[in-house]
Formats: C-alpha cells, structure tokens, sequence
C-alpha cells in the first residue's frame, strides 16, 4: 500500500467530499509521546527505527480494508480514509488502537508500549466544504488526546462544539479590526481596603468592547473567539500597551490589575514586550499588578512559575493568584506560588451568608495568606452583609458592585 504525503492526502479528501455519493470516514492517528521519549532516552535513530515499525503496523492493518487510503500528515500523525459508514469505521479505529496498544517494540534493548490516539468524522455532504471535515477531524483527536492514550473521539458534522466553533470563527475578521482600530476600551473596577489594608488605591483593569449595537454579548463571544483561536496573548499586549498610554498620559498612584491568559504564559516573548512598554511609556512596573488564574498557574506550574518569576524579580510588578478554590482545588498548593495577594473566587462570595462550606474556605485562604505573609482579595461583593463576613474572616480587599462598579478609564481611541 502507498503511503500519500500530507497534501496529496489532503487533496484526496478534497476530491472524495466534492464528487463522491459513496460513504467515506476520515480518521486522524496520532502516536503518544513514546517516540519522544525514545529520542530522549536513544536519541533520533532510535525514535526513528520505532516510528517506522509503528508505521508498519497501521499500514498493514490499512491495507486489510478495501478502498482505503494512509497519508502521513506529520512526524507521528496519520490520516486515514475509509469507504465505509461510520458504526464500521469506529470499529476499525478501536482494532487499531488495540493493535498499537498491545504491542512491546523492542529496540536496542529498551522495550517501549507505544499508544494511538484517534479522532473520527464522516465526510458527509453536510460539511460542505473539505476545510470543515478537517476542522472537525482535527477536533475529534484533540478531544481524544485529552481523554487520554488509546482512545477513539468520533465527532459528526451536528456536534455542537462545532457550529460554536464555526460561529466564532466568523469573528475573527472583527477581532482583529477591534485590535487594530482601537474598538477595545479600557474599565477600572475598585477594590477596595477592609480590616485596615494598604490604604493605596486599587482597580483592576476590565476590557469592553465598544460596537454599534453596544452589546456585552458580542464582547464575551469576541474574546472567547480570542482564547479559541490562540489571539489571547494579542488581547493581552493589547490591554498592556494600553494601560501604559494611559499611564503616561495620566501619571497616577494606582495599583492596577491585568488578567492573564494562559496561552499568553506559554508566550516566551511576552515579558519582554512587557519590559519594552513599561519603559518606553515610563511606567513604575511596582504599580501593575498580573493576575494568573490558579488552574492555568497549577496545570502549567512550571512555565507559570518562570513567567510569575521574570514579571516579579526582573521587572518588578506583583502578582496575583486568581480564582483560587475553583480551579485544581488543591489548596495545600497555595504555599508554592510566590505571589503578592490570593484572589478568592466569586463563587464563594455568592454563597458565603448560606453554605458553611463557603464560609470555611474563605476563612482557610484567609488564614493561609496571613500565614505565607500575603493579603487577599474577594471578588464579587454585592451586599453589606457580605462585606461584614468578610471583615469577620480577615479578608483584606473587597472587589464587586456593593464597593464599587466598573467604569470607562481610558479610551485608546481618544488618544
């Protein structure tokens, strides 16, 4: 059986969804990381010799099906073509992974148990396009590599998180243009002391979208297009830049805060950027403050430490640990993360004059913090009552629209 180079793979599922009246399945491949570690431990002839007898194997159980076509779409991915309906093709994408998955390779003298992951989508007409059946494909094996090795996604044309990304991917053009044209403008949300905290003054930095119709919808949906379509490190030099404008137009003692995402953590680039805007615009780094969410802070401890680290002893700004309690919810790791202040999440303030258990764990950050020399913050405080609790449990910092709503700081445009 000929193995098809990525494009006249590609252009065979081209031709296929276009002129074909036949049931086709497309199945993306991909192999777990044990070429990688076979590199590490053997080097790339090792890791070589063991993706060319992996390949064997797919080709061979390939080549058992009629009318079936294998392309190599990169270093350890395949794409395989299937003239048969869907219940079938999952089959055959379950034998193959189980294929894969009992097998001990053997090279030199290391044994590896190399793994498949597999994405599966009908090339239905209702597609209509050959990029939307990539899209979905593509989709299907990210999902399955989440769920882990030697699983089989099937993801058909109706699946929700496909219109969702579909109807995103329509924003693209307005998100860009918004960047471009300053149409993203620049809120400042107080928070403010309890129990005696620094008396400095503090707000974080909220983004809006500025359009004709007006609408926070669109705003939510534009930057979940930015988070979907990897943009978000772009939003977030974005607010940065802006932020320093305005500071150098309106020099001021103000702690402010930026959210960060956490595509933007893995950007090596960004702190520079950071530094190089801090220092053109002649902003006191020690008065911006990056909030880090605790999942994104905990799933990828290692970069989001070197970055918290560049930001706090290289350039000096503070740090915060965001949404703290609903992201890994292991707060014995609170004590890791060298931080300036916790930010306890909403969540919890929503239901902290009525559950016990919201009430214990704003108490135990609140202690925590004192105990690692940090302060805290509660978001979303909407009513005397809870900002009473919170003066109870120690909490430092109140956020929300009892103490204070958001409101236009800086305009980009206007400037």
């Amino acid at each position: 059986m000929n193995l098809l180079s990525r494009i006249a793979f590609i252009e065979e599922i081209g031709r296929i969804a276009e002129a074909s009246r036949k049931q086709y399945t497309l199945l993306y491949a991909e192999i777990n990381h044990t070429l990688q570690i076979a590199s590490l431990t053997q080097g790339t002839a090792a890791a070589e010799e063991l993706f060319t007898r992996i390949q064997a194997l797919i080709i061979g159980k390939v080549a058992s099906v009629a009318g079936a076509r294998v392309g190599k779409l990169e270093r350890n991915r395949f794409g395989i073509l299937l003239r048969m309906p869907v219940p079938e093709s999952l089959e055959f994408a379950e034998q193959l992974a189980n294929l894969i998955d009992l097998q001990c390779i053997i090279v030199g003298d290391i044994a590896y148990y190399p793994k498949l992951i597999i994405g599966v989508t009908s090339l239905s007409p209702e597609y209509k396009t050959p990029e939307r059946v990539l899209a979905a494909v593509d989709e299907a094996l990210f999902q399955a590599k989440r769920a882990g090795n030697s699983v089989v996604k099937l993801i058909e044309h109706d699946d929700p998180v496909l219109h969702e990304y579909y109807d995103l991917l329509k924003l693209l053009p307005e998100l860009r243009e918004g960047l471009t044209n300053h149409a993203f403008v620049l809120f400042a949300q107080p928070i403010l002391p309890i129990n005696g905290a620094n008396l400095e003054k503090k707000a974080e930095v909220l983004l809006r979208y500025k359009n004709d119709r007006g609408d926070s919808q669109t705003q939510r949906r534009l930057l979940r297009a930015a988070e979907l379509f990897h943009i978000s490190r772009e939003v977030d030099l974005y607010v940065v830049q802006q932020l320093c404008r305005y500071l150098a137009e309106y020099p001021q003692s103000v702690m402010y805060s930026l959210n960060i995402s956490g595509s933007t953590i893995r950007y090596p680039g960004f702190v520079e950027k950071v530094e190089k805007n801090f220092k053109y615009y002649g902003v006191d780094s020690s008065r911006v403050c990056f909030e880090i969410t605790e999942t994104v802070a905990d799933h990828d401890y290692q970069q989001a430490s070197e970055f918290m680290r560049l930001l706090k002893d290289n350039l000096g700004c503070l740090l915060s640990l965001d949404d703290i309690g609903i992201g890994s919810s292991n707060l014995a790791n609170l004590s890791k993360f060298n931080v300036d202040y916790f930010k306890i999440d909403g969540l919890f303030m929503q239901n902290i004059l009525q559950c016990p258990y919201s009430e214990l764990v704003v108490n135990f950050i609140s202690t925590a913090a004192k105990l690692f020399n940090k302060e805290t913050i509660a978001e979303y405080v909407e009513n005397a009552e809870q900002l009473e609790k919170l003066k109870v449990l120690g909490v430092d910092y109140a956020q929300g629209y009892y103490v204070g709503k958001p409101s236009l700081l800086f305009d980009p445009a206007t400037l």
